[in-house]
């Protein structure tokens, strides 16, 4: 992936909390959600609606958030305006990235160990990304999957599709950073910057 920053960390805002301040056109707000995923998926809609409300001098009620199967959320603002929107769940947490730019993909994964990360990561990873995993330490091994996992799924939201063997969909103009979250999450935002 082009643009890859992985000394960069971008703040992940917790909501609810002060509105997310916006930084290169895009923000992420993080809110424990628990583990059911209807229930997921409800708060989190709701939290991107107050949030951009907060932003945006906007009653939240007035924003809604379309999504179908198979197609990337999008925000739909008071005056028409669509701004592009992705969410990621796991471990408890889940994410919501906003982006004013262009598309763009977040995701999410506890870094646990992975039975099988071998195959997994050869089918889906690639083999830059397999040898990478592979010449860690174990005891760092689940930190560097999940790493190149996310990485990997946020750049599939990023370009709309869904998840593909490698190599599909490899290669990406956008910019990737790794988030800034609790111990044992990892998360990777994939956006359309300003300067693009």
């Amino acid at each position: 992936m082009n643009n890859m920053n992985s000394m960069q960390k971008l703040a992940v805002h917790a909501w609810p909390g002060p509105a997310p301040t916006i930084a290169d056109g895009v923000f992420v707000i993080g809110l424990p959600t628990g583990e059911q995923r209807e229930e997921a998926r409800q708060q989190l809609r709701q939290a991107v609606a107050e949030a951009l409300g907060a932003v945006l001098d906007v009653p939240p009620r007035e924003i809604e958030i379309e999504a179908s199967p198979g197609a990337a959320p999008v925000v739909l603002l008071p005056d028409g305006q669509r701004l592009h929107c992705s969410f990621a769940h796991d471990g408890g947490m889940s994410l919501a990235a906003v982006c004013f730019n262009g598309p763009v993909g977040v995701d999410l994964m506890l870094s646990e160990e992975v039975a099988g990360w071998e195959a997994v990561a050869r089918d889906y990873l690639g083999p830059e990304a397999t040898a990478r995993i592979a010449a860690t330490a174990r005891a760092e091994r689940a930190a560097v999957f999940a790493r190149a996992w996310t990485a990997r799924e946020a750049h599939l939201k990023w370009l709309g599709v869904g998840l593909d063997e490698w190599p599909a969909h490899s290669q990406s103009s956008g910019t990737t950073v790794t988030l800034d979250l609790p111990e044992r999450l990892v998360g990777t935002l994939v956006y359309m910057d300003g300067a693009a």
